[in-house]
């Protein structure tokens, strides 16, 4: 049986304007329970914050948290650097409303080739239909997720762009979600928020893929998804096979020493800040498949992995994944203390995923505020150096994109009051 928790925000903010809906959330709320306490292809250039070589592959402050803004809502503005790239997205009717299926046995004790797994991803593939079918795929090397995100006619199998079908809430996130757990209260499974219903879990300990799937998975348990290794060796070193990722390290969020990047909130910033509500930010490449485009940076004809290696190119998550004394995952960050930022064009610019599908931010940062790319500090063969600008325009700082939290009613109500 599901159990839901709703996260006891610091504070939580309701635009008196949107009419949002409170009665619903007050009569549930005997049922739910406050955790609000709770390299191929590399060439040597500059490093970033990740401590990574960019290839062809002041504190800030701690915003977003409350808002004293009573004015009617309107539709978020800002610039939407991914809007002038055609991204299509298709999302498989048949993964939504799955029926849960517990496995007696292992139904894939016969599955354990190359071969065989390719097989299985592809003919008549579904989603995982319970935790126990999703950790005996874990085994298995199997996805437990969606395996493509694009339609049929798509060059590419998985899309890294947000889909902005929410474009219009994209200064609002939900701190709300519901979660389900072991006996022993370890994480079971989480439903992803779905603002037209429909429902969708992804399993702790499986394994995913998708843009959508992936951002859901850092933002309910603060850790990497079964198929990442820490590494970023471009090599394909596991039975994951094209499913391998790579990259799940340290990131530091010094903006003193890379000062293009973009700020992010409650950071420990290289290890300078520590203390209740700070956090360390790991980041992941993010798996693309081979498509054409470029915000400065190089053109990628390569898939991400196609079996033998890894092209790591310049898109990643970077997530709250610790607390400052290495205490590892979401038991240890409240909800409204996580943050997951997709990076396209490779720590230029952020954009925050919002906690429900579809659901994704304004961009943040550099090429966001008139800049072109920039490479690293210093001048690479991808672009020029941070050196090299002449009196740049200022980052767009996340704390310039106001962040309202709200619930789930309150996303539905503020969804039909901004669309009226």
């Amino acid at each position: 049986m599901k159990k839901y928790f709703l996260v006891s925000l610091s504070a939580l903010m309701v635009l008196s304007a949107c009419n949002v809906n409170n009665s619903q959330s007050e009569n549930s709320a005997s049922n739910m329970t406050s955790i609000g306490d709770s390299t191929s292809n590399e060439v040597t250039s500059q490093e970033n914050s990740s401590g990574e070589i960019s290839s062809e592959d002041t504190l800030p402050p701690v915003s977003g948290e409350t808002s004293n803004s009573t004015s009617t809502p309107t539709p978020v503005e800002g610039v939407f650097l991914d809007e002038q790239y055609e991204s299509f997205h298709y999302y498989d009717p048949q993964s939504y409303d799955i029926t849960e299926v517990i496995p007696s046995a292992d139904p894939y004790s016969q599955i354990d080739t190359k071969n065989e797994r390719t097989a299985f991803h592809n003919q008549n593939y579904t989603r995982a239909t319970s935790y126990e079918d999703a950790m005996y795929r874990t085994n298995h090397f199997l996805i437990s997720g969606d395996v493509k995100d694009t339609p049929e006619e798509a060059a590419y199998t998985i899309n890294h762009f947000p889909n902005r079908r929410y474009k219009s809430l994209a200064a609002y996130r939900i701190d709300e979600g519901q979660y389900e757990y072991n006996p022993d209260l370890s994480f079971k499974s989480y439903t992803i928020n779905n603002l037209e219903g429909k429902n969708k879990d992804i399993y702790y300990g499986a394994a995913y893929v998708t843009l959508e799937d992936v951002a859901a998975y850092l933002f309910a348990f603060a850790e990497a998804p079964a198929n990442w290794k820490s590494s970023k060796s471009t090599s394909v070193s596991t039975n994951w096979d094209v499913y391998e990722r790579a990259n799940n390290s340290y990131f530091s969020a010094n903006t003193d020493d890379y000062m293009y990047e973009p700020d992010v909130p409650r950071t420990d910033f290289d290890g300078e800040r520590s203390g209740e509500g700070i956090y360390k930010y790991y980041e992941i490449d993010f798996g693309y498949t081979q498509v054409d485009w470029t915000l400065g940076y190089t053109n990628y004809k390569a898939p991400y992995n196609n079996g033998n290696k890894i092209t790591r190119g310049p898109v990643r998550f970077v997530y709250t994944a610790r607390d400052t004394e290495d205490n590892v995952g979401a038991q240890h960050i409240p909800l409204e203390h996580r943050h997951v930022f997709l990076t396209y064009n490779h720590y230029n610019d952020f954009v925050e995923y919002l906690n429900y599908e579809n659901g994704w931010g304004v961009p943040f940062g550099w090429m966001s505020a008139g800049n072109e790319y920039c490479s690293g500090m210093s001048a690479s063969d991808f672009g020029k150096g941070y050196y090299e600008f002449s009196n740049p325009n200022p980052k767009v700082e996340y704390t310039d994109n106001e962040v309202y939290r709200t619930d789930y009613q309150g996303a539905l109500d503020l969804l039909a009051s901004l669309d009226a």
